[in-house]
């Protein structure tokens, strides 16, 4: 009897702080849990902000080739990137298994090719039997870091 006694007396008491310290718990686990995601979101953010600040300082220098009549080619290196690229040399990476291409002009150094609208062009001939594609290495200086390079191979 007395211990139904006591929990009439004292059970809605136990069951109102058994419901505080649950939702005590809840808080707490809950606010753990967010503050986590906040430090992941804060980290990601700075990655972020970081590496759009390094593609500002960064060219990227880059090659078309444009048919013209038979036979002519031209190929033009472009910077598409946010800074501009300095000291652009260009090296034939399949030079010495070329046939019946005849590169005409310098084909670099370029002193600079400026950011997005910026381009060089030089010219070749082809001939009939002619290699499918040329293989070049484009190097570049710019804000982010000195003989940047790039690898390709465009189709003639």
């Amino acid at each position: 009897m007395y211990v139904i006694n006591l929990f009439k007396d004292w059970g809605g008491h136990i069951f109102s702080i058994c419901g505080i310290i649950g939702g005590l718990f809840m808080y707490y686990r809950h606010d753990k849990i967010i503050k986590k995601q906040e430090k992941f979101l804060n980290e990601l953010q700075i990655k972020q902000i970081k590496k759009a600040e390094e593609q500002e300082l960064q060219a990227k220098v880059e090659c078309n080739i444009i048919h013209n009549e038979k036979g002519i080619r031209r190929i033009r290196f472009y910077n598409s990137g946010h800074a501009d690229a300095r000291n652009v040399r260009i090296e034939i990476v399949n030079e010495s298994s070329l046939n019946g291409v005849l590169l005409l002009g310098m084909w670099g150094p370029y002193d600079l090719i400026t950011s997005r609208n910026g381009y060089r062009e030089e010219r070749m001939l082809l001939t009939e039997g002619h290699t499918d594609a040329l293989q070049l290495r484009i190097i570049w200086d710019d804000s982010f870091g000195k003989d940047r390079s790039i690898l390709q191979s465009p189709q003639l």
